[in-house]
């Protein structure tokens, strides 16, 4: 296996673990919001996020948005999902290319 067959391999795992987190994530805010309830989603020292953080990764030109509203947040990761699925399909088509050369 070459070294652009094992990218598209990596990159096609790591799309495909992203939306099994991200539908899980989602299946949790969901249930949360139907019942009228707060996400049971903890920073890591135990404390109940009031909300998501999305940013992109710190350094001098990272960027985050604080406590997004779980109403936002849905749309949000359903938008992720099927970009996520978008690239699955898309790498899936570049590695049966791959594969037969």
């Amino acid at each position: 296996m070459s070294n652009i067959e094992m990218q598209t391999a990596m990159d096609i795992a790591l799309a495909y673990r992203e939306v099994e987190t991200a539908e899980k994530l989602l299946a949790e805010i969901t249930e949360a919001v139907s019942k009228r309830e707060v996400p049971d989603i903890r920073y890591a020292f135990g404390r109940i996020r009031d909300g998501l953080t999305l940013g992109v990764p710190h350094g001098n030109n990272g960027h985050q948005l604080f406590n997004v509203p779980w109403k936002l947040a849905k749309p949000i990761i359903e938008a992720h999902i099927a970009e996520k699925k978008a690239a699955i399909a898309a790498l899936s088509e570049k590695a049966r290319a791959e594969l037969a050369t």
